[in-house]
């Protein structure tokens, strides 16, 4: 005979109650070992198992998990420390940088080296004064140009964007790349006064960089690019 909702409910409840008293006195089977004899217990395989078996099943289940978490935790850890050192070499290159071809050609080869980037893309918005000392290291816009109309709410937002891009997004970060690629990092240039461009970093992999991913070290790379450009910009333009 089917219960009614009513018992149904009834029922719940009854169980939520001894649930929660187990959990509140961890000791009763220990004060009333009789009562684990009367316990049903049902193993997958249908099989009746004891109490303390059941148990190890659950903490060997748990320690697998611990230990599968733990080991993601240092692959990340690894991956992070690998990725500061990589940024910092590559901080380094651009500090030393003296001139603006030296700059720009720091951040490519170290993006495409230490990063595995399969494309790398520096769009500069800058005024025509400015365009006249670049010699065509980079990309470059001007700043009501409708070149920018693609990219031009990632330049704005002045965050970090990981994911797949349009075909019209790559002919502005990536004009001379003539495959499409899989998926990209672009990263505003932010200085403290100014957003002088965008980098660009593009991967055939489509799972390299996407929606979600953390933008720490892309933000850092932006900042120290950023920084770095404009002061050899302002250096070039004081030396003239």
């Amino acid at each position: 005979m089917s219960q009614s909702a009513p018992e149904q409910q009834s029922k719940a409840v009854y169980e939520t109650d001894v649930a929660e008293y187990l959990a509140e006195h961890p000791d009763f089977f220990a004060r009333h070992p009789q009562i684990l004899n009367q316990l049903d217990l049902r193993h997958e395989c249908g099989d009746a198992i004891s109490l303390i078996e059941y148990q190890v099943k659950v903490l060997r289940e748990q320690n697998q998990s611990l230990n599968q978490r733990l080991h993601e935790l240092l692959n990340v850890a690894r991956h992070n420390d690998g990725t500061a050192e990589r940024l910092h070499e590559l901080t380094i290159e651009l500090i030393r940088a003296e001139d603006l071809q030296s700059a720009v050609a720091s951040l490519r080869s170290g993006l495409q080296e230490g990063f595995q980037a399969d494309a790398v893309g520096i769009v500069l918005v800058l005024s025509a004064a400015e365009e006249e000392r670049t010699d065509s290291i980079a990309e470059v816009v001007a700043a009501d140009s409708s070149e920018l109309e693609a990219v031009q709410e990632i330049f704005d937002s002045q965050k970090p964007l990981c994911g797949a891009i349009s075909t019209a997004q790559q002919q502005v970060l990536f004009p001379t790349t003539e495959r499409q690629l899989a998926s990209a990092a672009v990263v505003p240039l932010v200085t403290d006064t100014r957003t002088l461009g965008l980098l660009g970093i593009g991967s055939s992999d489509p799972e390299r960089y996407h929606a979600g991913q953390g933008t720490v070290f892309l933000r850092r790379l932006g900042t120290v690019a950023a920084v770095t450009l404009q002061r050899l910009l302002t250096n070039t333009e004081l030396n003239e």
